[in-house]
Formats: structure tokens, C-alpha cells, sequence
């Protein structure tokens, strides 16, 4: 059977304030495969990363789908620069 992924596709710049899509998607969707866009996405701060990474490690416990993906080329280096990849995070935007 297929996931059903949600899927968030920010505008603005990701934050993690409670009240932001970020986190409100997070919390939303917590039983659910989900893909976050960074299309839209010049540089998130080292929070936003720190939030991202430690979601992707509790979806994974929970054998759920959690994706990054369509990653400009600056954020792509930017995170390959801090020793992420397509191989240690799954995620199909460091592809």
C-alpha cells in the first residue's frame, strides 16, 4: 500500500515557533509519511535544521516517510558543507 505523504510547501522563511507552518504541520501530521519543500527556502537557521533532523529521526523510529526535498543549489552545498547528504538523511532534496 502506497504512503499517503503530506506535504508542506512554505512560502516564507521556516521558523520553529509554535505557531508557525512548521511546526504546526509537525505537530498536524506526527502519524503520517510527510515531505517538506524547501523550494521556497534561501537559508534556514541551525534551529529550523536542528528541528528538521530530529523529526526525521522520530519519524524513522515510528517506521514513518519523512523527506526533505527540491532543494535550491546554494542550500543543497550549503548542507553538504555541514556533512548532510542524500545517504545519512534520506532526504531527496541533498540527491
Amino acid at each position: 500500500m502506497a504512503q499517503d505523504w503530506k506535504i508542506l510547501e512554505p512560502q516564507d522563511r521556516l521558523t520553529i515557533s509554535p505557531s508557525e507552518p512548521l511546526m504546526s504541520f509537525l505537530n498536524d501530521n506526527s502519524d503520517s509519511p510527510i515531505r517538506i519543500s524547501m523550494r521556497n527556502q534561501k537559508r534556514p537557521d541551525s534551529r529550523v535544521l536542528q528541528v528538521l533532523l530530529t523529526a526525521a529521526r522520530a519519524w524513522k523510529a515510528r517506521n514513518l516517510g519523512f523527506d526533505v526535498s527540491d532543494m535550491p543549489p546554494r542550500l543543497v552545498q550549503d548542507f553538504v558543507r555541514l556533512g548532510l547528504t542524500a545517504e545519512n538523511t534520506g532526504w531527496s532534496g541533498l540527491k
